[in-house]
């Protein structure tokens, strides 16, 4: 396994659980990973007034964990969040996705904010590797 397999991983399975704390609670919800080409880092989006934002940016730790449809096999990454500041990123989904419209497509309003995750630790699990979780090879980037 190596990072060019996680990023296709993600490409073919956008969708996935985010999880990140609240004090001492776990929280976990739904996102969809966003790939710029040319560049192989994992985005996202989110809103300052959230409280995933908050939670991010009291703990940068966070874990990923992106599936196929058939739940065939997951992919789990572990790493660090980051806030990145790049307006025409910004600006590229802010033109592309329709759920983004709240943010009257302006890269520039402070509400939208361009999640990403730099450095980490990828994982896979499959039923056939289920009972053997610490063994699973991981890809570091």
């Amino acid at each position: 396994m190596n990072y060019q397999e996680v990023i296709s991983f993600v490409r073919e399975n956008p969708v996935c659980a985010i999880a990140t704390t609240e004090g001492d609670q776990p929280r976990a919800r739904l996102f969809l990973a966003v790939l710029f080409d040319g560049d192989d880092r994992i985005y996202f989006s989110t809103g300052s007034m959230k409280k995933v934002h908050a939670q991010i940016v009291a703990n940068k730790k966070i874990e990923l964990c992106f599936w196929k449809p058939d739940y065939s096999q997951t992919l789990r990454i572990t790493g660090n969040i980051e806030i990145v500041d790049d307006r025409a990123k910004k600006q590229k989904l802010l033109d592309e996705r329709e759920y983004l419209k709240a943010f009257n497509s302006n890269a520039d309003d402070p509400r939208f904010v361009l999640l990403r995750v730099p450095h980490g630790s990828a994982s896979y699990w499959s039923m056939e590797s289920n009972m053997r979780e610490g063994e699973a090879e991981a890809v570091t980037f």
